[in-house]
């Protein structure tokens, strides 16, 4: 019996013949099973399946069947868009064509993705895109917005500008809806459309959460959910259920409204309203915008301009200057409402007091710490075109909220991912999300065999970087650039911190210089991968989102380095929250939060090496305490089995053996 007939019958026994390289796994089936029965039973499920398991098709499978013969609606969410273009735009339509049977699926995406056509024009007669490079840009998205078939912003062949982009994306609250003159056209629409047909609706976490958060309003109603990648569901649960506000995002309000400096905004193009009302307006902007620069400024003599965070530890910490001069713009703007000529005016208007109301209660929110159970803190992000100061809150634990909104709700739920037991156990994740007993598990190992394909090289005689971090950094870098020439390039170099990133990235660019050395920032995150995987014996350096959803198999990619056991750094908001409360509880935030935490990344950074059953290579851990502390043997104990070495010179004879093969 195969995953086909398992699922659909004696009818689809043959199927594997239409795949190509398919292969009958045992811990593929067994996942089949346990989803089998998770949809049957309503009852929640974790599975962690390892590389080469197979797990997409495992879930996909009984997916579709469910909602065939149930006629019930799921969501897919995945946490990178690698594994979500996968689904789309290869596991779905291969499936539907092999299996025959009638069913759709969609993927989802937020609505700012998406070009809008009345605003398009709107901007475009009223002129406000303010330099010459912006009216060449118009003039290209007009025409690509008449061939266009999504309207969808990676479509558009060139990058466009934010600052062009916010001028002429769908934003909710300016959406006219029926009453729009552009509705038949509307790109969102007829995507919205598809969403409410669809079976299976593709989608992130992010836009997950987004809905969670909106009380419901971003996907069409669903019956269950399969989180994918669902070792990062906490940490973007905890970003989309908390709030923030910038200088950066004030700026652009009042912008958006009425710019001085170029003379465009809406209050230029508003025509009907009494001269003295718009005078009035841009009065009360004027004082939010020097209110503003004020506040802002008090900042930059308080905490410096230097990148970094700080904790709102009490209340009234800073004085909310903002609040009086946001309330009497609001107040002078539903004034103005009474003159809108149109219901594109009223709109408009309506979304700029509800943004000026929103800006005032987030400041309240988080200046006056009126969330429990929250952590409160402003972010400084010296960048070229100034200091961004953000302030955020966040709650410190999302247990309750998850089982609230989405466990008690929806069932069942599904979370998969390669990474998400620690020590062979869930109760780390089912802690943090809320799960209780009505849930089953499931753990799958790796159908790969690691101890045949994969090196574990361990250095020796580094310092402790927890007791001399300058020396360690020194003498890491130094062991990255001797990895790096050994392996002549086709490697991934993994860091924890932007700052020994940098360094090592001057450093390797200085003296490796007959290999290419790209770092994480320098071009997107696509664009990084695709220049690794084209250019011969090419470097990369990257931080923590590189150390997961990031696929290159084959010969591009033949080693890792992993710089530092990815341990939680103590004084980040949201982490430092949670010890605390850990220590007021009388539990050990290093056994209870940061190890279970760096294992999980520990093992995600490993599984970059081997993507595929043919792809060989070798994983370096140049952080000295996984040998020389006690936990140190936890994080190898998480890995596969593989052979371990101590000197470069054992591995050559595992590459010599690789170039032979091939």
């Amino acid at each position: 019996m195969n995953i086909f007939s398992l699922v659909f019958g004696n009818d689809y026994e043959n199927l594997p013949k239409k795949f190509r390289n398919f292969e009958a796994r045992a811990q593929q089936i067994e996942m089949v099973k346990a989803v089998q029965n998770s949809l049957l039973s309503r009852r929640h499920l974790l599975v962690e399946a390892g590389t080469g398991v197979g797990k997409s098709l495992a879930y996909l499978l009984p997916l579709i069947k469910w909602t065939n013969e149930c006629g019930k609606k799921v969501v897919i969410s995945t946490y990178t868009k690698t594994l979500q273009r996968q689904l789309v735009e290869k596991d779905l339509p291969e499936l539907k064509a092999i299996l025959g049977l009638d069913f759709s699926f969609a993927l989802c995406v937020g609505s700012q993705n998406y070009l809008c056509l009345r605003r398009l024009n709107q901007n475009s007669q009223h002129g406000l895109f303010e330099s010459e490079a912006e009216k060449k840009e118009l003039v290209r998205i007009l025409r690509w917005s008449k061939s266009s078939k999504t309207g969808l912003r990676p479509s558009f062949n060139r990058v466009i500008a934010e600052t062009m982009w916010s001028k002429i994306c769908r934003e909710s609250d300016l959406c006219l809806g029926k009453k729009c003159l552009f509705r038949k056209e509307c790109f969102y629409a007829k995507a919205r459309f598809e969403e409410y047909k669809a079976n299976i609706l593709i989608t992130n976490h992010h836009l997950f959460f987004s809905h969670i958060a909106s009380g419901g309003n971003v996907l069409p109603r669903f019956d269950a959910v399969t989180f994918d990648e669902a070792h990062t569901l906490e940490d973007v649960a905890t970003s989309y259920l908390g709030t923030s506000i910038s200088n950066f995002q004030i700026k652009h309000f009042c912008d958006s409204l009425f710019n001085p400096e170029s003379g465009k905004g809406f209050l230029r193009g508003i025509k009907g309203a009494p001269k003295k009302k718009v005078e009035l307006v841009r009065e009360k902007l004027d004082e939010v915008r020097n209110t503003s620069l004020l506040f802002f400024s008090s900042l930059k003599s308080r905490f410096g301009i230097l990148s970094g965070t700080i904790r709102i530890r009490e209340k009234g910490l800073i004085t909310n200057y903002l609040d009086e001069p946001l309330s009497n713009l609001a107040f002078s703007l539903k004034e103005l409402l009474f003159f809108a000529r149109n219901d594109e005016d009223k709109i408009e208007i309506e979304a700029f007091i509800s943004r000026a109301q929103l800006f005032n209660v987030t400041l309240d929110t988080i200046l006056c710490m009126r969330q429990k159970e929250y952590v409160y803190w402003i972010e400084i992000l010296n960048r070229s075109r100034g200091v961004k100061y953000t302030f955020f809150a966040a709650p410190i634990d999302i247990a309750d909220e998850f089982k609230t909104k989405i466990l008690d709700d929806i069932r069942p739920v599904i979370l998969t991912s390669a990474t998400i037991s620690v020590g062979g156990s869930f109760e780390f994740i089912k802690k943090n999300l809320g799960m209780g007993k009505n849930s089953d598990s499931l753990i799958l190992d790796s159908s790969f065999d690691y101890r045949k394909n994969a090196l574990l090289y361990l250095s020796d005689n580094l310092p402790d970087p927890s007791l001399e971090y300058d020396l360690y950094e020194q003498k890491a870098i130094g062991e990255i650039k001797k990895i790096i020439y050994f392996m002549h390039g086709r490697t991934f170099v993994l860091f924890t911190s932007f700052k020994m990133m940098d360094r090592a990235y001057a450093t390797l660019k200085k003296e490796l210089g007959g290999m290419r050395i790209l770092r994480q920032g320098d071009v997107g995150r696509y664009q990084l991968l695709q220049n690794f995987k084209r250019a011969p014996n090419a470097v990369l350096l990257g931080t923590a989102t590189f150390w997961q959803g990031i696929d290159v198999p084959g010969r591009a990619l033949e080693c890792v380095i992993l710089s530092k056991l990815p341990f939680s750094v103590p004084d980040e908001p949201v982490a430092e929250a949670k010890m605390e409360r850990l220590v007021s509880e009388n539990r050990n935030p290093f056994t209870h939060y940061q190890m279970p935490r760096a294992v999980i990344m520990f093992r995600q950074g490993f599984g970059r090496l081997i993507r595929t059953e043919k792809d060989k290579g070798m994983v370096a851990v140049i952080d000295p305490r996984i040998k020389t502390r006690a936990y140190g043997k936890t994080f190898l104990s998480a890995l596969p089995e593989c052979k371990k070495i101590t000197n470069l010179n054992d591995a050559k004879k595992f590459f010599e053996m690789i170039k032979t093969s091939l």
